[in-house]
């Protein structure tokens, strides 16, 4: 599958192809066994990203789950979302440093001005290691501009009204 677009000027640290300290995540589109689309990232967690010893920190472990919905969000609907409400985080076993793992994110549940999102982390054996269930909204350019967020160019055809 094709690694979806992420401009060089993104300042995330989650997935920022320059950031200097960041996780450098990518993404790529692909449809799942069961027919039904997601956004996918490959990563291994480094040894700087430990909490316990030889185990992905639990806040990083939540921000991969969390950029993959965010990607998914984007582009499997077309539109910038933003997290909003419930969040729910588990944790079966945290991904182990040095061993590659597949982050992956789709569409639950679609309502007018709602996204709910499931994301998991697993093993490139396929052993799960965790899953966060997430409400996501629409951003809007209003509250974008309240905010005096300078956001990127490449991301403003994606906002609302």
């Amino acid at each position: 599958m094709p690694e979806l677009e992420n401009p060089d000027e993104s300042p995330c640290f989650g997935c920022g192809p320059r950031h200097a300290r960041g996780l450098h995540l990518r993404f790529e589109r692909a449809v799942a066994e069961d027919g039904t689309p997601e956004v996918r990232s490959a990563f291994v967690p480094q040894p700087d990203e430990v909490g316990w010893p030889t185990l992905f920190h639990h806040g990083l472990h939540f921000m991969v789950l969390t950029e993959v919905s965010y990607w998914a969000a984007l582009e499997l609907s077309g539109k910038l979302w933003i997290l909003s409400g419930a969040a729910t985080y588990s944790a079966e076993r945290l991904p182990r440093v040095g061993r590659a793992h597949v982050a992956r994110a789709r569409i639950v549940r679609t309502e007018p001005e709602r996204l709910t999102l499931r994301a998991t982390t697993a093993t490139v054996e396929g052993k799960p290691c965790g899953s966060l269930d997430s409400t996501w909204q629409p951003a809007s350019r209003a509250a974008v501009e309240r905010a005096h967020i300078p956001l990127p160019d490449y991301l403003l055809p994606e906002l609302g009204p």
